[in-house]
């Protein structure tokens, strides 16, 4: 019976230990994969080969990290909404290394329909002035135990589209003698 009660006495000491070594474990992924979030801006939207009612589109994607420690990306999948509306969706199985305290571009191909890119048609026909103002949302899958990070950036077309300043007006001409 002692032995029985000795054997259960430790079976509860392994098993209370497993989870403190997995608590520890769980504190410690989370607290190093903790700090700033990921910046995810767009940085340009080009239009690929499409079919009738599938378009196509290649939206890069800067990533800048504000962190003291590099991230390994294995992919990532977003939303983009465009005036509120949907406009595409996209994923990449793409690796790259986003450096500490630096950044880089993925390109990502997206799909959208004919009938996301005819509501977009009609908000921007309603617009006096036209203009459009975007929300990018999604998640960055990272290699190994890091699990993935979310990220979500809203923006106008002022930080996609270069804008040209007005050209230097010509100098007054000097006055007559």
């Amino acid at each position: 019976m002692r032995q029985c009660s000795e054997r259960s006495a430790i079976s509860r000491a392994r098993i209370t230990a497993a989870l403190c070594v997995a608590a520890l474990a769980a504190s410690g992924c989370a607290s190093m994969g903790g700090g700033e979030q990921i910046e995810v801006n767009v940085v340009r939207i080009t239009p690929l080969a499409s079919t009738a009612f599938e378009h196509r589109l290649r939206v890069d994607l800067r990533l800048r990290n504000p962190n003291n420690r590099a991230y390994e990306i294995e992919g990532l999948r977003f939303v983009l909404d465009v005036n509120g509306q949907r406009l595409a969706s996209g994923m990449s199985s793409e690796a790259a290394t986003l450096p500490r305290l630096g950044e880089t571009i993925v390109p990502v191909t997206t799909t959208t329909t004919l009938l996301d890119l005819v509501n977009q048609i009609v908000v921007v026909g309603r617009q006096e002035q036209p203009s459009f103002e975007y929300a990018l949302r999604g998640k960055i899958f990272l290699k190994g135990i890091w699990g993935k990070l979310s990220f979500e950036h809203r923006g106008t077309d002022r930080d996609l589209i270069p804008r040209t300043t007005a050209p230097a007006q010509p100098a007054a001409p000097a006055p007559a003698r």
